[in-house]
């Protein structure tokens, strides 16, 4: 049964040789940016590419940056990560250079694996950083840069990280990066996120300060894929399958087959056989989706595509979204020339260059996409149905 929500690892990860295989390969040349939304797998591949680097004895630093909110922590929870790698120890001379430069060194770096210690170490660092981190990080990255194989971060979440900054910290950040990426030919980044980056990006540096990166975007599962793990969720539980039952749970999602969606409709579908002593066909699985995900009891699975709105969005961005999220989920196509009328209501603001921007951003965010000769529809069906229950009222 895929899990609902947390990270795919293991046995539980599924299908993604082709994104994997496509990131290591343009890990020899590129960094990457990858795009999806929370729940797509995004944090799943960043996690099997981590183990596919290591296990092939490369040096892999993976960092979770949704809680940063300042240049001199983003950094702090680099050099935390390097100390915590053997790795970078075997290979580099980053710790004693540590030892020798910084103040905080002088605590006992062996003891990091005791949480008090890591702790105050971390603290420390942070503190130490506050000042001049960008003088300070080049000396790190000095060291780093001195290592005899490719080196390889993954930094998850990071727009989330960005977005909390203060801009002008947000845009001194964004230009050291790049600056370090040009200057570190053995240097690999993978940087995730589950909310536009261009939109974050857009006003603190430019989408310039990202254009190096090559795109992956991580989209939903192969047909045939997505039918092998319905039956085999059904064999693992003991349920009799059928092929209409796949074929159904699939209409219902609609495509893509976002490995999320897949989830929530196996979960639906145990909670009703353990809940109710139901049986599995067609008409029930349809019952399924209409009244345990549509329903009330389900209103949760999606809240989050309507409160991340709120969250990552201005006021007046906010306010067209939803007014053209509004009325594109109530029809297949919905008119770009329509939607433009819309945002220019809702925002007092002509400006055509903006408005595709929002639409971009609400593209890259998979809420929509745009196809220029039929114009906006929805991402996904399942998407579009909850959005047209709650969000819909025309």
């Amino acid at each position: 049964m895929i899990p609902v929500g947390n990270p795919a690892v293991g046995k539980d990860f599924i299908d993604r040789e082709k994104e994997i295989s496509f990131i290591l390969s343009t890990l020899e040349k590129d960094s990457i940016l990858l795009i999806a939304p929370r729940r797509f797998g995004k944090t799943s591949i960043m996690r099997k590419v981590e183990k596919e680097l290591s296990d092939k004895d490369e040096i892999c630093v993976f960092l979770e940056v949704e809680d940063v909110n300042s240049p001199h922590r983003f950094i702090s929870e680099i050099v935390m990560a390097l100390i915590e790698n053997e790795k970078i120890e075997q290979r580099t001379k980053l710790i004693p250079v540590f030892k020798s430069v910084f103040s905080w060194s002088k605590e006992n770096i062996e003891e990091i694996g005791i949480s008090v210690f890591k702790a105050k170490l971390r603290g420390n660092i942070k503190k130490d950083l506050e000042d001049n981190w960008i003088d300070k990080s080049a000396q790190i990255f000095d060291v780093i840069n001195e290592a005899d194989s490719n080196i390889y971060f993954i930094f998850d979440e990071f727009p989330i990280a960005i977005d909390k900054m203060d801009q002008k910290d947000a845009e001194e950040f964004l230009h050291w990066f790049r600056k370090l990426r040009q200057v570190s030919p053995d240097l690999r980044f993978i940087v995730g996120g589950s909310v536009s980056i261009d939109r974050v990006v857009r006003d603190v540096g430019g989408v310039s300060v990202i254009n190096d990166f090559k795109r992956v975007r991580v989209g939903g599962f192969q047909k045939q894929i997505a039918i092998d793990l319905i039956e085999n969720a059904f064999h693992e539980e003991r349920w009799t399958y059928a092929p209409s039952y796949g074929d159904k749970i699939l209409d219902c999602i609609g495509e893509p087959y976002i490995p999320y969606f897949l989830a929530i409709m196996l979960s639906s579908i145990k909670e009703e056989i353990i809940l109710t002593d139901g049986k599995i066909d067609d008409e029930s699985i349809e019952k399924i989706y209409n009244f345990r995900i549509l329903g009330n009891e389900g209103k949760h699975y999606f809240e989050h595509y309507s409160q991340r709105l709120r969250i990552f969005y201005g006021d007046m961005e906010e306010k067209a979204a939803r007014a053209i999220l509004k009325n594109v989920c109530n029809v297949d196509f919905y008119s770009i020339e329509l939607a433009f009328g819309i945002f220019k209501n809702e925002t007092a603001n002509d400006d055509y260059e903006k408005f595709m921007d929002l639409i971009a951003d609400l593209s890259n965010d998979f809420y929509l996409e745009h196809d220029p000769e039929n114009g906006l529809k929805f991402y996904s069906k399942m998407l579009q149905d909850w959005w047209r229950i709650y969000h819909g009222e025309v």
